[in-house]
């Protein structure tokens, strides 16, 4: 088996490696032609944010599993894989509480301002009566977050847990997904409204959908235009879902209050990313998936699909459930 996640802490759990007589093999592979040497008699790969193309599966001899140790799965090729008879698994309740948690904070954060109020006073800026910089330049506005409305790009899992809880805090919630079915909504009493409706309506808007073709740079300067002036822009998904100069040119111009951002593309930020120079921007390093429990979790299912399918068996986070045929036939 062959990790390319790069987190420590593997085997999780020796017992399975030792039932299957299997043997681990971690490598970083920053090139395709390294992936192919490292990959071709793998039987499993466990992998994080390596690319996994079809030319290389082709050259994959033995690989009848590859497994994303997160949410996503975006660098590996699907087609190809179910084409070619190999299971692709990834985690899908992995840090649920942990990124509906942190959504929540950065919204938290933008409403009452937190961390440009911190940046004020530790900048010697707590209001006297001669300048009063933070009633004058940070305070407003501000507003009640009781009946404002939250607006969500995508109604998943971590959508889903996250409603619940903004709603304690008395947010209207209202979300967008064309493929989740209305009862869904209705079990969390939120509305589902088009991503117009959504846009115009929301004091916060926040992005819980996986980086696809279809939506690679869905959030633009039209969408922008779209929003309240007064809203925040809250991503804890993927940077590539907005265009980040036109996320910026919106921030400048003033057609959105602010941004939260705990993902941008690529990252880190290169040198003079002009987000990094914005005032009414929060950025937080890609950590929301991140807690000691989640991080365990997520390397232990990572291996049990592994193990899951080396044993014949299709675990229920098979991302391509096409492949069954495929993968029998070619298997067996």
């Amino acid at each position: 088996m062959l990790t390319l996640a790069g987190y420590p802490g593997f085997p999780h759990n020796p017992d399975l490696y030792r039932k299957y007589d299997a043997t681990l093999i971690r490598r970083s592979c920053s090139t395709e032609k390294e992936l192919v040497k490292a990959a071709e008699n793998a039987d499993a790969i466990i992998t994080a944010l390596t690319p996994i193309p079809r030319s290389a599966m082709q050259k994959m001899k033995k690989c009848r599993v590859i497994s994303s140790v997160g949410i996503g799965y975006e660098g590996i090729d699907v087609e190809a894989a179910t084409e070619l008879g190999i299971a692709v698994t990834n985690v899908p309740d992995y840090c649920l509480e942990e990124v509906s948690d942190h959504s929540a904070a950065l919204i938290l954060a933008c409403a009452r301002k937190i961390t440009r109020l911190d940046r004020a006073v530790r900048e010697g800026k707590w209001d006297s009566t001669e300048k009063m910089e933070i009633r004058t330049k940070i305070w407003p506005p501000m507003f009640r977050l009781r009946g404002e409305t939250l607006g969500l790009i995508g109604f998943g899992r971590i959508a889903r847990t996250l409603a619940p809880k903004v709603k304690g805090f008395g947010l209207r919630v209202i979300a967008y997904d064309p493929y989740v079915p209305r009862e869904a909504a209705d079990e969390l009493q939120v509305s589902l409204v088009s991503l117009e409706e959504l846009l115009r309506q929301s004091d916060f808007v926040s992005v819980h959908i996986p980086l696809t073709d279809k939506t690679r740079n869905l959030l633009g300067i039209s969408q922008f235009h779209l929003m309240k002036p007064t809203a925040y822009l809250i991503n804890t998904s993927r940077g590539g879902l907005v265009r980040e100069d036109e996320l910026c040119q919106a921030l400048k111009e003033g057609l959105l209050a602010g941004a939260a951002l705990d993902v941008i593309e690529p990252e880190p930020p290169l040198p003079g990313n002009p987000l990094m120079k914005l005032d009414n921007v929060i950025l937080t390093a890609h950590s929301a998936h991140f807690s000691n429990q989640s991080a365990v979790e997520l390397r232990k299912s990572a291996e049990e699909n592994v193990f899951a399918v080396l044993a014949g068996n299709f675990p229920s986070s098979l991302v391509n459930p096409e492949v069954k045929g495929k993968f029998k036939s070619r298997w067996s």
